[in-house]
């Protein structure tokens, strides 16, 4: 049949993608509507699944709830496939879409590696993505986490991050471990990153993370705040900004130019 010959290619192809990222080989999945496997490194798994009577591939992710059981699947893309109509042509696009989903934090990674390099005179200032690394070793378990970010978004997305995972975090050290040696270590990244950082960083230290931790915890994270330490200076303004609704700047009218080309 042409639709198994369809799915055992494009298997085939998110095999290769994912081997190159750790995934082990593909397992069989149990599916009330057609064929299925999974693709899992014991912590996140993608699903192929072809469901029969709707005539249609669909690629899914999820975080697993133990190393041989998925949890609840999110849809990340889905193409229609009859076999009355379709042929390996289309297969092959399907698989190339598939692979690209798969494959995108990666290709992204590359993007910004290159543009980084031909800016070799423009000052290299840490991104988010360097912030959030360098809390793993306070908080092995983001690590984790961030691949799952991944898997489900395709990126980290470093603002939301901040605020569902990063900040429920240190407050929980700052609350429960006053003084201790990681809250030290915690509150000087936040200062390094703060004064290293890029625009994007300086906001997600001040608005992904510190605006969402209670006052209490604050005050137990601003005392071990370095020496000359800028945040020293601007969590307080900050934090001012809580529960309020910016409005953005209104752009000004422009006025239309018109080009004409004489004949």
């Amino acid at each position: 049949m042409l639709e198994q010959k369809a799915f055992e290619f494009i298997q085939e192809k998110l095999q290769e993608a994912l081997g190159e990222q750790g995934f082990g080989a593909a397992t069989p999945l149990e599916s009330e509507t057609g064929r299925a496997v999974m693709f899992s490194t014991g912590e996140v798994a993608y699903g192929l699944f072809f469901e029969a009577q709707k005539k249609r591939f669909v690629l899914r992710s999820t975080t697993m709830k133990t190393p041989a059981e998925p949890g609840e699947w999110r849809q990340l893309s889905m193409w229609i496939f009859d076999e009355k109509e379709n042929n390996m042509s289309d297969a092959e696009s399907i698989a190339n879409d598939f692979v690209e989903i798969v494959q995108g934090s990666k290709r992204r990674e590359m993007v910004k590696v290159a543009k980084k390099r031909r800016k070799k005179d423009e000052e290299n200032n840490a991104d988010p993505q360097f912030f959030l690394n360098r809390l793993v070793p306070i908080f092995p378990e983001l690590r984790r986490e961030m691949n799952e970010e991944r898997i489900v978004y395709g990126q980290v997305r470093a603002a939301i991050f901040a605020k569902e995972k990063v900040a429920p975090k240190c407050e929980q050290l700052a609350l429960q471990y006053k003084g201790s040696e990681p809250l030290k270590r915690l509150s000087t990244v936040l200062c390094e990153m703060y004064a290293a950082g890029d625009m994007d960083t300086r906001a997600v230290i001040q608005f992904g993370v510190l605006n969402n931790i209670g006052d209490s915890a604050i005050a137990n994270i601003v005392e071990g705040f370095t020496e000359g330490c800028d945040l020293q200076k601007v969590y307080k303004h900050s934090r001012k900004l809580i529960g309020k609704k910016i409005k953005p700047e209104k752009k000004k009218k422009q006025k239309k130019i018109e080009s004409r080309l004489n004949g």
